[in-house]
């Protein structure tokens, strides 16, 4: 009987102390009523594919940007390809220099859901996983320092570039990991690694539907197409493909700066 006094006694001691231990900690940390702490800079924005000449609109996509303490960006980007019954959801994160660290994708194409991938880089490893039609496959390759990761949405491509030499003459050179995008759902959303070459034009001023920009323009392969990118943060403002007769432009912009004063 002593023993399931104590027992007792002591369930309901302890019982006790656990609710007055609760009681005290109940109180919750005061939530932050200002900016995030993790996010530094912000931008957004809109852009419409055109044919070059204007008259038909083949897509739309909208983007968010975020710049965190360390320098490193995270770009999110819905890529509505209408023209193609393309639909592509992307992010992308890059380190203070550009280079990229991780990207997510989820593909659909005018056949249904091609897939998703997840891709890193460490060093000169890149490692993808996809998910789709084919079931779940990995790679594993290696990548120089001046790579990129091409995901079809043009918000990011300005980084492809990152690498550049600003007083160079002349092409530039490094590999791009382009993902397949084709209406061929039975080749999954892999990437593979392949040349690109662009030249640095010089700044410019632009001035798109969005408002007026300082740019850097480019040219972008051998194909003739030119490219105009912001120097803050290198999200594009225009790119104009002339062999393909394609325009990309940026119809609506706004951004913010978080950092405490």
């Amino acid at each position: 009987m002593r023993t399931i006094l104590s027992i007792g006694a002591a369930l309901f001691f302890w019982g006790a102390a656990s609710t007055a231990s609760a009681q005290v900690q109940a109180s919750p940390t005061p939530e932050n009523t200002g900016p995030n702490s993790n996010i530094v800079r912000w931008a957004e924005g809109k852009y419409i594919y055109r044919t070059a000449d204007g008259k038909r609109e083949r897509a739309w996509e909208r983007f968010h940007l975020n710049t965190h303490p360390d320098g490193s960006r995270t770009i999110i980007m819905w890529h509505d390809l209408y023209a193609r019954n393309n639909q592509f959801t992307v992010v992308v994160r890059v380190a203070e220099n550009y280079r990229p660290i991780q990207a997510y994708l989820s593909y659909w194409s005018p056949n249904g859901y091609k897939g998703s991938n997840l891709i890193n880089i460490m060093g000169d490893k890149l490692t993808a996983i996809t998910n789709g039609p084919q079931g779940l496959i990995t790679q594993s390759i290696s990548v120089p320092e001046n790579v990129s990761i091409g995901t079809h949405p043009v918000a990011a491509d300005g980084w492809h570039s990152w690498y550049e030499d600003k007083n160079a003459k002349g092409m530039q050179k490094g590999t791009l990991y382009s993902i397949e995008a084709t209406a061929d759902n039975s080749k999954p959303p892999l990437g593979t690694s392949i040349p690109f070459e662009f030249e640095r034009l010089g700044k410019e001023k632009i001035t798109v539907p969005a408002g007026t920009f300082d740019v850097i323009k480019y040219k972008l392969g051998e194909g003739g197409s030119e490219a105009w990118v912001m120097e803050q943060d290198r999200l594009m403002v225009r790119v104009l493909n002339g062999a393909r007769g394609f325009e990309y432009l940026l119809t609506e912009f706004k951004a913010g700066n978080n950092a405490k004063k």
